[in-house]
């Protein structure tokens, strides 16, 4: 990488770090490209010219975060564990990581925000879909998930239960809300008990 390409690089990380750090605390809607050149020492047309729309740089903002996310599922994949093991760790960092939207890393602005939940549940779904396919292959190769079932309907199932766990209504919800909704998933697919499904 040569010395243009390397500025150019550090100029878009403080661009995505800025938008990332502005669209969590106030939402989409509520801040402008202005807002985002101010914060990241960059100018307003160097973000157009590198991200083309605040849109654009919404979902590229919000990529890296999912990069992190999707590759913690997959090493809990990798793992030498029972499938309902893994089912359950995986349920357990889906808790982890809707505690950390309800808490400062989405503010209360950003989860009224339409705008930003579009974003995520894009961004979230073009990641996460290819996971959960292998999460229910594995699954059917194991036994734990019955081969009779056709993968898309599990898939479809699993994504609406996803739209659920990303909705404000259950992000501001009780914490026993929260797990209860999370237990109905787990127990519900499985078929089984708690103690069969590992906890």
């Amino acid at each position: 990488m040569d010395g243009y390409q390397a500025r150019t690089q550090k100029k878009k990380q403080a661009i995505i770090e800025a938008a990332r750090e502005l669209f969590t605390r106030r939402g989409v809607s509520d801040v402008s490209v202005y807002d985002i050149a101010e914060n990241s020492g960059v100018s307003h047309v160097s973000i157009y010219n590198y991200f083309g729309s605040k849109e654009n740089l919404a979902v590229a903002a919000l990529a890296s975060y999912f990069d992190q996310v999707i590759a913690a599922q997959e090493e809990i994949l990798e793992r030498n564990l029972p499938f309902n093991e893994k089912f359950t760790r995986l349920m357990n960092y889906k808790y982890t990581k809707i505690k950390e939207a309800t808490n400062p890393f989405f503010s209360s602005p950003a989860i009224e925000d339409e705008a930003l939940q579009k974003v995520i549940r894009e961004a979230a779904y073009k990641k996460a879909v290819p996971v959960y396919k292998r999460f229910i292959e594995l699954g059917k190769k194991e036994g734990a998930i019955p081969q009779d079932i056709p993968t898309e309907t599990i898939l479809d199932y699993i994504l609406h239960v996803m739209s659920i766990l990303e909705s404000k209504e259950y992000l501001q919800s009780s914490e026993e809300h929260k797990k209860g909704i999370l237990h109905l998933v787990l127990y519900g697919l499985m078929g089984g008990s708690r103690e069969e499904a590992g906890e």
